[in-house]
């Protein structure tokens, strides 16, 4: 008697292969998938370390040149200055070291056009000043760097000291808006006699010098 039992036709085959074929594909989809998280995992790891060592470093940096202890202050009543920040070329400076002579204390920074080319003329004014005025660059630094500054000093030729207004905090007590360049004239005793908003010219520099610090240049 023959028997009753057929092959399995073509199409049973094919749709099995398929299905075996499908589970392949999937569990090599499911390692991919495991073997990118894995790598995002290790990325974000290592990104999350350097950006921690990035601000070690710029804060190590930081204290390291001298700007612990920054301050800076304004008495409103006697219009007297007080401050001591981190010089440019190293060390402090504070308002203590200004007193027994007239003061210039000039604001600038590297972005600042009008800076750049008064800048020549506060150095002209300063030789000729001599020893009888103290001239003092300050470089408010909230928006501004060391390598700019640099730049800008060997750029424009200035030789008095400049100091590092970190926070922009001297800065503050006589420009609030940020704008430079400003210009501030202290008597012997450092108080403030008068704030000049814009720039000089080397005549005007010592017109201003002659009216507000009775020294003529």
């Amino acid at each position: 008697m023959p028997s009753t039992s057929s092959p399995r036709s073509p199409g049973k085959r094919q749709r099995q292969r398929d299905v075996a074929l499908t589970r392949a594909e999937l569990a090599r989809t499911r390692a991919r998938r495991r073997r990118l998280q894995r790598w995002a995992s290790v990325a974000a790891t290592v990104l999350a370390v350097a950006a921690v060592v990035v601000v070690a470093v710029v804060t190590g940096s930081r204290a390291g040149r001298g700007d612990q202890g920054a301050r800076a202050s304004l008495d409103a009543r006697t219009r007297t200055l007080d401050f001591r920040l981190a010089a440019f070329a190293g060390g402090t400076v504070s308002s203590a070291d200004l007193r027994g002579k007239p003061a210039v204390v000039n604001f600038y920074a590297s972005w600042c056009t009008v800076c750049d080319a008064e800048l020549p003329a506060f150095q002209a004014v300063h030789e000729l000043a001599g020893d009888r005025i103290t001239f003092l660059g300050v470089n408010p630094q909230g928006n501004d760097s060391d390598s700019a500054q640099a730049a800008m000093i060997k750029r424009t030729g200035i030789r008095f000291q400049t100091l590092r207004d970190r926070n922009d905090e001297l800065l503050q007590l006589f420009n609030t808006t940020g704008a430079l360049p400003t210009t501030v004239f202290l008597d012997a005793r450092g108080r403030v006699v008068q704030v000049h908003n814009g720039g000089f010219d080397q005549a005007g520099l010592r017109a201003a010098i002659a009216q507000y610090l009775g020294v003529v240049v």
